[in-house]
C-alpha cells in the first residue's frame, strides 16, 4: 500500500517547454536538412526558450555550439522563409515568436498574477495587519529577494543585486537577450580558469529560471565568475571565430 492520500495535490510541473509541428519533419525545408543542421535547429530553440532570448542567436554561442556551416544551411534552405534568418550580431529562428512562449508572454502572466494576487488579498483582511499593505510588502519589486524555493540562500540572490559605473540608472531589469560577457570578464575568467563561455550561459540560465532582475549585470557576472570553480578549457583551433575573441 502506497502512502498517498486521495485528496494529495500533485506538484506542478515548472519546467520549460518548447512547441513543434508533429508534420515539421516532412516539410521539405526541413526534410532535406543534414543531420547537424536537423539537430541544431531544435536545439536552437530550446536553447532560446532557455535563455529567453526570444529566437535570438548570438553569433558567438551559435559558432560554439553548431558552426558556421550549419548556420549556412539553415539561412539557405528556404528563399523566402529560411529557418534562420541573419540579423545584427547572429541569427534569428524563424517565426520563434508565433509558436513559442516568449519574455513578453511571461511578463503578461506574472502582471496577470500579480494583479489577480492583489485582487485576492483585498478580500481576505489579514489579522495583523491591512491586506493591501501585506501584499504590497510582498510583492513590491523584491525581486532580489527569497523566490519560490525555500531552500535558496541570501548568498545566491545577492549576485544579482552588486550595481557597478556601468549601469545605466537605479531601475532593475532582467537580463538583455544582447547581453554578453565584456573583455573584462574574459580576462578575469581566464585568469582563473574558466570557461567564460560555459559560465555566461549558467548565468543566465539561472537568471532565467529564477527570474532574476538586476541594476548591472555586468557587475552580477563579475560576482559570479569570483564565486565559480575553475574548469578545464580548450583551446579552439586557430582558424575558430572564437580563438580570436576569446583567447588573445
Amino acid at each position: 500500500m502506497g502512502d498517498s492520500t486521495p485528496d494529495s495535490t500533485p506538484r506542478k510541473d515548472r519546467r520549460l517547454y518548447a512547441k513543434f509541428d508533429i508534420g515539421m519533419d516532412e516539410h521539405t525545408k526541413i526534410m532535406f536538412l543534414s543531420d547537424a543542421a536537423f539537430r541544431a535547429l531544435f536545439e536552437s530553440t530550446l536553447y532560446s526558450r532557455r535563455q529567453l532570448t526570444d529566437g535570438f542567436l548570438d553569433e558567438r554561442v551559435v559558432l560554439k555550439k553548431w558552426g558556421a556551416e550549419v548556420a549556412a544551411e539553415l539561412s539557405s534552405n528556404d528563399t523566402n522563409k529560411p529557418s534562420w534568418r541573419r540579423v545584427e550580431g547572429g541569427w534569428h529562428i524563424h517565426d520563434f515568436a508565433e509558436h513559442q512562449t516568449t519574455t513578453q508572454d511571461i511578463e503578461k502572466k506574472r502582471e496577470a498574477g500579480r494583479r489577480g494576487g492583489l485582487a485576492k488579498a483585498k478580500q481576505e483582511p489579514s489579522k495583523t495587519e491591512a491586506p493591501a499593505k501585506h501584499v504590497l510588502d510582498e510583492c513590491s519589486s523584491k525581486s532580489l529577494a527569497k523566490t519560490e524555493t525555500e531552500t535558496e540562500t541570501e548568498t545566491e540572490t545577492s549576485l544579482f543585486a552588486v550595481p557597478d559605473a556601468e549601469s545605466e540608472g537605479t531601475r532593475e531589469r532582467p537580463l538583455p537577450k544582447s547581453w554578453a560577457p565584456t573583455a573584462s570578464h574574459i580576462e578575469r575568467a581566464k585568469a582563473q580558469g574558466i570557461d567564460v563561455i560555459s559560465a555566461a550561459e549558467d548565468f543566465r540560465l539561472h537568471a532565467a529560471t529564477h527570474g532574476r532582475t538586476a541594476v548591472s549585470w555586468n557587475a552580477a557576472f563579475t560576482t559570479w565568475l569570483k564565486r565559480a570553480k575553475p574548469t578545464t578549457q580548450t583551446k579552439p583551433a586557430a582558424n575558430s571565430p572564437w580563438s580570436k575573441d576569446f583567447y588573445k
